[in-house]
């Protein structure tokens, strides 16, 4: 059978596959999700067959289709032409992937891929999915969320990595590469976007050879300005709102057999306070509260302002109202300053190899105020001030040993320190406020003491510091048994130790003069609280994590590989502990993950890769919000556990065709079956202890405290794990589903218009940022018949977009809308124990109107 007459048999089920995956799906992608622009190399030209896409997933250059790793590269030009403000917007290409916020802070990153990740902004603790910036993996989360700016192409690997990427690649890593200086030729590009809900954000790039041919530099600056989504109903004023300048200079030096790329980070962020949205629980029937069973700050707030106050209750995600009720309506916002420098040196010796140094600085000040009560009360509120560093050097060799052998070795140095001070102040921390609330309920206290009485600015002050040194060396070795088969393997040895110390945020701490309690007493702390006795910790870890499978190049176009990756995420301490029982260290925790896939080009218009994984997870880190006896933060305490064990399996398809000229489809499809096969761990913190022997699910790490009434609690009070196995997995959605579609159409010798729109499905999640006690993932019907739940329901989301792009794509001008159907949706949920939830809903539709060029 002749190529025609197989394209003519094949491309009718073949397009049927390729629609089906995408349906009548629309994509702001613009160009293939998978594909580099095809004006780029064909200037004004409609797109005639899917381009070459290279991948870094394996610290050296190779073709996708040839890559056993489970990958989803997205041009920086494909980012550019889908109107991508940061990394959020890759997941509508990935299938099991959910890149979101965290919710409580306004750019700080919650990944999560194929069932797991983090939610922890915490510099104590380690991402589940590492990000690498130009090869330097990043510390922090709280940064994740940056804005992108002259990218050249961004990766998104499922799956352990960590036989060459950084520490703590557990579930999968993002890869976000900057262009490099070109020395050949100089460049200039910009662009202006404005858009509704105040934004305007501009962007310019400079690239001036220096000595043409062998050096150049490359200037890049983006501002971002945008009022926000919400309303603040104290002042009615726009609420959530950035203020960004980034600024990113660079040097490339290019020798005989060498290259060398230095590059500098400047951001100065300037945002709102993250606009917390009350969703809290305010049980009753037919339209009656129950006031008596309400949550603390709802409760409060019905007390102080009568029915006026039911407004703190949890609220349905409405088309038709964004608002939000904060009294911080001044002086608060989250502002970052971070700055860094980057070094990468290449020196390839003939017929030997590629010897690469990655070196880098990189330091953050931030200063974060949070309303967490989301109320128009001073009720329970937060700043935090955190200078964090971090510096890294990787030292790795690559080499084509032999016809049949080629490696990749290196080792690799990682350091960090931060130092944090946080204060939490409000009326809950004032001295007299359950005088207050029992004189409110009607209780006689004897006193007169009312919520006016209360001082909002009451409060406690708490610090906390860790050093966290790493360091690691690691191989990964390809033999070729033949011309289309090979095995391949890998080995990484990693040993890290952390030092930390804390005191949490109490009254008995100097507020004033920002020190811990010293009270005399306590041997060998530097920090504690002189009532709860916390001692600083110091405590380190190693590991040996393994790779192993073999490729089959089957065809020039067909490419088939399995494979075994043993993932490893450190232990810790739990930055925000509030007793002497969660200030001990956790544990690592491991997965093991094994893969199946394969890659297929039947044709230059048809690309299809498939995925099987089987997933098993050990001593899981699992976060935990629950009550704790006399801790911070009015009583509750965030810390994490090594839960037990879990397990996902399921299918990635990926699916990218250009069926006629100038029309491009992609489709992606994601199956993921999650669960939890063990969950022993104190999920709602003190509580009173069961009757019977034998009903902790481990009596060993049950914890008795002082029994304040004998009579009425004969067992006693304190902290049992409970068999919590039947609660969900975050962020593990069954399906996820996307597809797009963009149709180029010439108009006459100008240049062309580009319709493309894309869709994303999603189905229900759960979506609480911690865990939560047994029975409460059903949810709480509240008086007004809003249903109070942890979950996400399911939601189809819709984008679009028109271009013109002139003949030499030189000059484009386009329109787009994001989320058209204005559907709306529970993005992230954080329980706070008995205290009170809010949460933060997805963003509303809105459109911009964008105006670049490239000279």
């Amino acid at each position: 059978m002749d190529k025609a007459d197989f394209r003519s048999r094949f491309w009718g089920p073949a397009a049927v596959l390729a629609v089906s995956v995408s349906g009548f799906a629309l994509s702001t992608s613009v160009a293939l999700a998978q594909a580099e622009d095809a004006a780029a190399a064909n200037a004004g030209a409609p797109r005639t067959s899917i381009e070459t896409v290279t991948t870094q997933a394996q610290k050296v250059e190779t073709n996708i289709q040839s890559t056993p790793v489970a990958v989803t590269a997205i041009s920086g030009d494909t980012l550019q032409r889908s109107f991508a403000q940061d990394l959020r917007d890759l997941s509508k290409n990935t299938p099991n992937v959910m890149l979101e916020p965290v919710g409580a802070f306004q750019n700080a990153s919650a990944f999560f891929i194929r069932g797991f990740g983090s939610t922890d902004i915490e510099s104590a603790g380690d991402p589940g999915v590492g990000i690498f910036v130009d090869g330097v993996y990043q510390a922090r989360s709280s940064t994740g969320l940056s804005d992108m700016l002259d990218v050249e192409a961004v990766e998104v690997l499922r799956g352990p990595q960590g036989t060459l990427f950084g520490r703590n690649t557990i579930v999968g890593a993002v890869l976000l590469n900057h262009k490099k200086p070109d020395v050949d030729e100089f460049g200039v590009s910009g662009s202006v976007l404005a858009g509704n809900y105040g934004r305007i954000d501009i962007k310019g790039v400079v690239n001036v050879p220096i000595v043409e041919g062998v050096a150049a530099v490359r200037l890049a600056m983006k501002s971002t300005n945008f009022d926000g989504f919400y309303t603040n109903t104290v002042d009615n004023k726009p609420y959530g709102g950035n203020e960004r300048l980034t600024f990113n200079p660079s040097l490339g030096v290019v020798g005989e057999n060498w290259d060398l790329t230095i590059r500098g980070e400047f951001a100065r962020i300037r945002d709102d306070s993250y606009a917390n949205v009350q969703y809290s629980q305010c049980p009753g029937t037919n339209g009656v509260p129950n006031v008596g069973a309400f949550q603390t700050v709802p409760l409060i707030s019905v007390l102080y302002k009568g029915n006026a106050g039911l407004d703190a209750c949890g609220i349905a995600p409405s088309k038709e109202s964004f608002t939000v009720s904060h009294d911080n309506t001044s002086g608060r916002g989250s502002d970052f300053d971070v700055w860094g420098i980057t070094g990468e040196l290449n020196y390839n010796i003939p017929d030997v190899g590629t010897l690469s140094y990655v070196g880098n600085y990189r330091n953050t000040e931030e200063d974060v105020y949070n309303d967490f009560d989301a109320t128009d009360l001073p009720v329970y509120m937060t700043r935090r001030q955190q200078d964090h560093w971090q510096t890294s050097h990787e030292l790795r060799f690559a080499s084509e040993f032999s016809d049949t052998v080629d490696f990749v070795a290196g080792l690799y140095y990682f350091k960090q320190r931060y130092y944090m001070e946080q204060d939490t102040f409000g009326w809950l921390f004032d001295a007299g406020f359950g005088n207050a609330l029992r004189n409110a309920l009607g209780v006689n206290t004897g006193t007169t003491t009312t919520f006016d009485d209360l001082n909002p600015n009451a409060g406690g002050f708490g610090a906390t510091t860790q050093t966290n040194e790493s360091w690691a060396a690691f191989l990964n070795v390809n033999y070729h048994i033949t011309d289309t088969i090979t095995l391949f393997g890998g080995l990484r040895y990693t040993e890290e130790s952390k030092d930390f110390e804390t005191c949490a945020p109490s009254a008995v701490n100097d507020r004033i003069n920002r020190l811990c309690n010293t009270t005399p007493g306590l041997v060998g702390s530097t920090y504690y609280n002189s009532l709860l006795q916390l001692a600083p910790g110091d405590s380190n870890w190693s590991n040996v994590s393994p790779k192993a499978g073999v490729n089959w190049q089957a065809t020039d176009d067909l490419f088939v590989y399995g494979s075994w990756t043993r993932g490893f995420r450190s232990g810790g301490f739990n930055g925000r502990c509030g007793t002497p029982f969660s200030c001990t260290p956790f544990d690592p925790e491991v997965a093991d993950s094994y893969e199946l896939g394969f890659k297929w080009d039947p044709m230059q218009e048809l690309r299809i890769n498939l995925t099987g994984f089987w997933l098993e997870y050990k001593n899981q880190q699992v976060p935990l919000i629950r009550q704790s006896p006399g801790g911070s933060g009015g009583g509750n305490e965030t810390v994490t556990a090594n839960a037990g064990s879990a397990r996902a399996k399921g299918v990635e398809l990926e699916v990218t065709a250009v069926p006629t000229e100038g029309l491009k489809m992609w489709g992606a499809l994601g199956f993921l079956d999650a669960k939890r096969t063990s969950f022993c761990a104190d999920v709602d913190g003190v509580g009173a202890f069961p009757g019977a022997p034998g009903s902790s699910c481990n009596p060993d790490d049950e914890i008795l405290l002082t029994n304040p009434n004998p009579i009425a609690n004969p067992n006693g009070y304190g902290y049992f794990p409970v068999d919590a196995s039947g609660l969900p997995l975050t962020r593990a959605p069954k399906w996820t589903l996307s597809a797009g579609l963009s149709y180029e159409v010439p108009v006459g010798d100008l240049g062309f218009v580009e319709f493309a729109a894309d869709w994303r499905y999603q189905s229900r999640s759960l979506q609480a940022a911690a865990g939560i006690p047994p029975g409460s993932t059903a949810g709480i019907q509240n008086y007004n018949g809003v249903l109070i739940t942890p979950w996400r329901d399911n939601a189809h989301v819709f984008n679009g977009s028109v271009t013109f792009n002139e003949a030499d794509d030189r000059y484009r001008v386009s329109f787009f809308v994001k989320n058209i159907t204005n559907v709306r949706y529970v993005q992230s949920i954080t329980a706070v124990a008995a205290l009170f939830n809010f949460m933060q809903p997805n963003e509303p539709r809105h459109w911009g109107v964008e105006i670049s060029f490239d000279l």
